[in-house]
């Protein structure tokens, strides 16, 4: 999944009281970080924080700047920091959890919705705990949550993409679609709708369409193997059996145990008479299935 909250836009107040460089500098701060400018941000509320460690609102921003700068750690870090010196600021709380759940670490995201976010009925917060569930495998609580979340949190970015998808792991394509097509027109660059949609335009034989969201995926994330892999089996069927060659080989080239890459590899290296290939990719079929019949209970 990701970041959500960590490239929203962020507004900010000036801070009241404090000394005209402290504020003049916080302030070319946070316009730095808004235009894309991080490592002068960073440099500057690092500067502000070794004169006043107890500037909590520049720390939160150098938090939020390390993680969209790709500093995960150091980002985590931070915002921690602030999250024990402001235990109140929810802000911190969605970002925190919204890490967590990114990087995997589920049990750090379990203790902050846990502890901080258990009741709270707003739009982030039930965002937020859907994403934690969907990460858990809960889907249907999920579900339930990403649906408060797309209803009170109108405008959070990334929530009506995420239930679709989670619609979509419990087999509600009928409900997956429609959502699916609203966060496209929210945001034509979200990569996850776009292949989630291909998948079920695809299933429903709406092969053009499927095809261009798939195409759109696969330009903006070529390591995507399930998109390829969907591309390649479309490609395949309208008779572009090069094309979709060179897509199946790089589905095995980013996953070798891709067994039903591996099945249509061995048909199109056989319809293109290339016979060794064909070979050496069914004998790369007969050790998969050896290797999931071995990774079978055994009877008693």
């Amino acid at each position: 999944m990701h970041l959500l909250f960590v490239l929203a836009v962020i507004t900010v107040s000036a801070v009241h009281g404090a000394v005209d460089s402290i504020k003049e500098r916080f302030e070319a701060a946070v316009q730095a970080q808004r235009s894309g400018d991080l490592s002068t941000a960073i440099r500057a509320y690092r500067e502000m924080l070794e004169r006043d460690p107890r500037l909590t609102r520049a720390r939160h921003l150098l938090g939020i700047c390390e993680l969209q700068a790709g500093n995960r750690g150091e980002g985590i870090r931070q915002l921690e920091a602030v999250r024990r010196e402001d235990p109140s600021n929810r802000q911190v709380a969605y970002t925190l959890v919204s890490t967590y759940v990114a990087s995997g670490m589920l049990q750090q995201a379990a203790k902050v919705v846990q502890l901080d976010l258990r009741g709270d009925e707003s739009g982030a917060a039930y965002f937020m705990r859907g994403s934690l569930a969907m990460a858990e495998g809960h889907y249907d609580l999920a579900i339930r949550e990403l649906e408060h979340a797309r209803k009170l949190g109108k405008g959070l970015a990334g929530v009506t993409s995420q239930l679709g998808v989670a619609y979509c792991f419990t087999g509600r394509l009928d409900d997956a679609l429609p959502v699916l097509e609203s966060a496209l027109q929210e945001n034509p660059l979200d990569g996850n709708a776009a292949a989630f949609l291909g998948w079920i335009y695809k299933d429903r034989d709406r092969d053009s369409e499927a095809a261009a969201l798939l195409e759109r995926t696969v330009r903006a994330r070529p390591e995507d193997q399930g998109a390829l892999f969907l591309l390649a089996q479309l490609t395949q069927s309208r008779g572009q059996s090069a094309e979709a060659l060179g897509m199946l080989e790089k589905v095995v080239a980013l996953d070798p145990d891709h067994r039903a890459a591996h099945v249509l590899l061995a048909r199109l290296y056989q319809k293109l008479r290339r016979t060794d290939d064909a070979a050496r990719e069914r004998s790369i079929i007969e050790r998969l299935n050896a290797d999931l019949q071995a990774a079978q209970p055994k009877a008693p």
